[in-house]
């Protein structure tokens, strides 16, 4: 299943990063894997990730799916179907962004950057609120997020989230524009080769700062997009 799921996907690498990559961290349940499409379930987040050639079979393993609260389709005509299904009213359209080199990026040594710790949650809630206050919890119990500071004094952070993806980077206002967002993920991305990872992140596709941040950094930006639902 593992390998037809990864042959199926490195048809077009770029858009399907987020699913790869949970599939090479072992953190996937493969449900369906042909030549026609994959159906996975990634077990931190518990999101269900599909990618389908045809609406037909996207409708078929829609269908086999009893209950489901987050999913993410790469096919724009499966968004209604799984929406309607599901009684799922959000939606973010993304772009899918990754570092395909193997090369570390060169950092100034501005900041200090360290693992947050689990009675800092007051401070990320203050400024980051596009998760769960359970899903920050668990990303600083998994040590996932990451603060910057300038002398001693926090300044922003970042992290991955629970599917592998980095995100949740967020600057405090009277520290705009000094180039520490650039620090930050440039943090991330060399953790993540350390590991042996490759780094990827999706976009709102209206967030033009930050897409012209991942290209910057030397992201791959997908043509196609992907889509939350929720």
């Amino acid at each position: 299943m593992k390998s037809r799921a990864l042959e199926y996907l490195i048809k077009d690498p770029l858009l399907h990063m987020g699913m790869i990559e949970p599939i090479r961290r072992d953190t996937a349940e493969i449900l369906y894997a042909e030549i026609d499409g994959v159906l996975m379930k990634e077990e931190q987040s518990n999101a269900y990730m599909i990618s389908v050639d045809n609406f037909e079979k996207g409708q078929e393993l829609i269908n086999s799916i009893l209950k489901c609260s987050l999913i993410v389709a790469h096919q724009k005509y499966m968004i209604d179907y799984i929406s309607n299904r599901f009684g799922l009213t959000e939606k973010l359209e993304c772009v899918q962004a990754a570092y395909m080199d193997k090369t570390k990026i060169h950092t100034k040594e501005e900041l200090e950057i360290r693992q947050l710790e689990p009675n800092q949650i007051e401070v990320i809630l203050k400024h980051y609120n596009k998760l769960s206050n359970n899903e920050i919890e668990m990303l600083l119990k998994n040590g996932s997020l990451f603060g910057g500071y300038k002398n001693h004094v926090l300044i922003g952070f970042i992290g991955n989230h629970l599917e592998g993806s980095i995100g949740l980077l967020e600057i405090f206002p009277e520290y705009r524009r000094l180039g520490y967002g650039t620090i930050l993920e440039s943090y991330m991305i060399n953790k993540t080769l350390e590991d042996g990872l490759v780094p990827f992140t999706q976009v709102e596709i209206e967030n033009k700062k930050s897409i012209a941040l991942q290209k910057k950094l030397g992201f791959k930006i997908s043509i196609d997009k992907l889509y939350w639902l929720f």
